[in-house]
């Protein structure tokens, strides 16, 4: 803990206190500290029981670490400490000037078989309570709130039952008895009821390197408190066993009963009821009859998953009127295989202090991104840390950092986390260049294998422009392909951008922007995409930023288009197109409302939106001007969302639809919908999985695709937990005016088009990299109703998945 002296009357309030200490002593002339840990592992053991001469009025709980401190007015002859799942131990005191150490051992049986013969289950009528009572202790239900908090994270290696007596010798030469990582700060958040919230990191401070542009992805990886309804961890829902309904999934015991002044404490554990398939937790719930609230709790998954994930939490009463979180704690644990010799484990807590609740906060003055970092952030002195540190760093760490500091030194860490940054923006650079990771090997349908290069200035060069461009050569149709682009960013937080470029490429047929936002990796459509228009086109835009939630590009483009494939536009038969020049205006956004935006590795980072997502785009076709053939106006659009519902799975829709006014060549219309191949092919999600592409050809259309995972709830077999998926895709469309173009096989769908799906996910699953686990999947499709028959596809298709997990 600590204080700071703002001006003279803090400086006289304080000197007050410490006046004041001598005639308090005379109160409590008796005082002694220690820690209680684990006589095996060492690991200190939270919130343990601790009371003086077997008195229960008069003691105290440890805290998150295992700490206590003991006052008395007389002599402390001896304390009793009792944990779940754990001996008491009785014992005197040694010497209370020094830091007493307590080695609890664990019980020959964990948790000891209760019995409730008469009447309901008293823990059930507390536990009734504390729901009662979630609003009102709810920190997120306080109108506003401020406070500091410091936090740390420790990794380290895990040596299990057998260890690698050589790999342990080494690693601990290597790291001199460090830490193999550790990292610091200090961070500020406000945050105004339901979900504003800002995290301003003013100092952090990572072994091994000088700037850490990665510790705003670190500021969130456990729940600030434990009363959503359901608690993530490592992107899993778990069931919060004090959440609505939970009487009927979990099992609950009261273990203890502790007493501080007029208020109760009940130690309950909770696991999920025999015969309950859910994503449940299992550990211990201290409840205060004051509100019936949470004082601490400690949570861990029920079913072991390939990391070991613990949480502690301590919550203290504020201002006589609302419990806070006080103490945060995390685990998690990657074990050894048969390929590996030691396993892994990141230990992080957090201490919040300065709270300050019902603050005249105002939303305007909350920034766009949710975390952001002081730019001195890196710059904090010695002096700096001692004042936020609650506890002084141990040799152990004091050691990390000396000889983490100098091995980043040695090796570059700074100089490998920059190259590391820009190559997740797909640029790898080289001095006042960086190279275009996209360019280098491309494949799809028409091309082929396209290997290519491309080569852009950075801000070594010129400050917020870069200028380049690109060639690359498809081995299918044997087409060369360049372009050149000059971008001047004139806000990064606003990301105000303005762009000239020319291309000399190719271009897919019924193209959709809707996905123009989407991040470009991993698009498996892309792959597929066959019949394509050969594109020489001139471009200036505009992008940006704005309002905080909306994305906007705004583009003049001059496009002249080749079709590669037998086609002739007829709308008037005397003068058939086939190449045409396309001068357009063209707009397009996404607004994704409460966007959750952090600004880490030199770029924002989106964590998505619990609202709807919309996007949209509208071009308008000038005839006559620029040399332009064409007078349209073009609108889609898209609105795509998620709902997580507690014991039942997420749901996941997706609709879109279009309008073109007027008559337009068949690359500017809407198709390549579907993403069948053959029999088997890879899933693709909001797509038709049995319809070819290009099958359908609309000038308007709403399509609807819907999906329900219910995760591992339908099947469940000891660790064979397949992940099942239900699809519904709906599509409906029209086309003006089909007898204009000639030389392309397409159909309509006035009649609507109808698939339905099942996915499995998991069936087969293998660890990865030793960090998670690889799922194997696969699904089935049926297309029914008006165009059920094989002319469009395969009316049942196959698909497989591929999908990441860490359970």
């Amino acid at each position: 803990m600590y204080c700071r002296v703002n001006n003279p009357l803090h400086l006289f309030f304080w000197s007050l206190c410490l006046a004041l200490l001598p005639a308090s002593d005379a109160n409590a002339q008796f005082m002694l500290r220690g820690q209680v840990v684990d006589a095996a592992t060492r690991d200190p053991l939270p919130f343990v029981n601790i009371v003086i001469k077997h008195n229960p009025f008069s003691g105290t709980t440890c805290d998150i670490n295992g700490r206590f401190f003991l006052e008395a007015t007389q002599p402390i002859d001896s304390i009793t400490c009792s944990y779940v799942g754990y001996k008491s131990l009785t014992l005197a005191p040694g010497n209370p000037k020094e830091m007493m150490v307590v080695r609890l051992e664990e019980a020959d049986i964990m948790l000891g078989e209760i019995v409730v013969r008469a009447g309901e289950n008293p823990a059930n009528r507390i536990i009734r309570n504390v729901i009662a009572n979630k609003d009102i202790n709810n920190p997120e239900r306080i109108g506003s709130f401020r406070y500091i908090s410091y936090n740390k994270v420790v990794y380290d290696f895990v040596y299990e039952d057998q260890p690698d007596v050589k790999a342990r010798e080494t690693l601990d030469g290597i790291f001199e008895g460090g830490h193999i990582f550790l990292m610091e700060s200090v961070t500020e958040r406000k945050f105004i009821r339901p979900d504003n919230s800002e995290e301003n990191i003013l100092g952090v401070k990572v072994s091994g390197f000088k700037e850490a542009s990665f510790a705003p992805l670190a500021t969130d990886l456990q729940p600030f408190s434990f009363y959503k309804d359901n608690i993530p961890i490592l992107e899993v829902d778990y069931l919060n066993p004090i959440s609505q309904g939970s009487l009927s999934k979990y099992e609950f015991h009261i273990r203890d009963t502790l007493f501080q002044g007029k208020d109760t404490v009940f130690v309950l554990s909770y696991a999920p009821l025999e015969g309950k398939n859910f994503e449940a937790l299992t550990g211990l719930l201290y409840i205060n009859t004051n509100h019936y609230a949470i004082q601490n709790v400690t949570a861990k998954p029920y079913s072991r998953g390939f990391i070991d994930v613990t949480i502690q939490q301590q919550y203290q009463w504020i201002d006589g009127r609302q419990w806070f979180p006080e103490q945060l704690k995390f685990e998690l644990t990657l074990h050894q295989n048969a390929s590996t010799t030691v396993g892994v484990k990141a230990g992080g807590i957090s201490y919040i202090d300065s709270v300050q609740l019902d603050l005249p906060l105002r939303k305007k003055d909350f920034p766009m991104d949710a975390v952001t970092m002081d730019p001195s952030a890196h710059l904090r002195d010695t002096t700096y840390w001692s004042t936020y540190r609650p506890v002084e760093l141990n040799s152990r760490e004091v050691t990390t950092y000396s000889v983490l500091d100098s091995i980043g030194k040695k090796y570059g860490f700074d100089q490998k986390l920059k190259l590391l940054e820009r190559f997740s923006q797909n640029r790898i650079p080289l001095g006042p260049v960086d190279f275009d990771i996209s360019k280098f090997v491309l494949y799809n349908q028409f091309e082929g294998i396209r290997l290519g290069l491309g080569l852009y200035t950075n801000d070594k060069l010129i400050h917020n422009v870069s200028a380049g461009g690109y060639f690359g050569y498809g081995f299918h149709d044997h087409l060369w392909k360049y372009g050149g682009e000059v971008t001047w960013t004139l806000n990064k937080t606003h990301e105000f951008k303005c762009s000239l470029s020319y291309d000399n490429s190719v271009e897919e047929v019924g193209k959709s922007y809707l996905t123009f936002f989407r991040p470009r990796q991993f698009d498996f459509r892309a792959f597929l995409a066959s019949e394509m228009d050969r594109i020489q086109q001139t471009r200036f835009s505009v992008s940006l930023r704005t309002l905080k939630y909306l994305k906007m590009h705004i583009a003049l483009a001059n496009t002249r288009r080749d079709p590669q494939y037998a086609y002739a536009f007829v709308a008037m038969p005397e003068a058939p197109l086939s190449q045409y020049t396309n001068t357009t205006l063209m707009m397009h956004f996404r607004y994704a409302f409460k966007e959750k935006l952090i600004w880490s590795m030199g770029q924002r980072i989106s964590m998505g939106s619990r609202y709807p997502v919309l996007s949209g785009s509208y071009t308008h076709g000038f005839n006559g001007w620029m040399n332009g053939d064409l007078s349209y106006n073009r609108f889609e659009a898209r609105v795509e969302h998620s709902v997580y519902f507690r014991n039942l799975g997420e749901s996941r829709l997706e609709v879109s639809a279009g309008y073109i006014d007027q008559p337009v060549p068949y690359s500017l219309l809407f198709t390549g919908e579907g993403s069948y191949v053959r029999n088997w092919s890879v899933l693709i999600r909001n797509s038709f999985q049995t319809v070819k592409p290009y099958t359908f050809l609309s000038d308007r259309y709403v399509d609807v695709h819907y999906s329900h995972n219910f995760g591992s709830l339908l099947l469940h077999a000891d660790h064979w937990k397949p992940s099942v998926t239900l699809h519904q895709n709906i599509g409906w469309g029209r086309l003006s005016h089909p007898e204009y173009h000639q030389g392309v096989a397409f159909f309509t769908k006035e009649k609507g088009l109808y698939e339905t799906g099942l996915t499995l996910d998991n069936l087969v699953k293998m660890k990865y990299l030793n960090v998670s686990y690889m799922g194997f999947g696969a699904g089935v499709f049926y297309r029914y109703g008006p165009y059920h028959s094989g002319h469009y596809g395969g009316s049942v298709a196959f698909t497989l998945s591929v999908t990441f997990t860490t359970k």
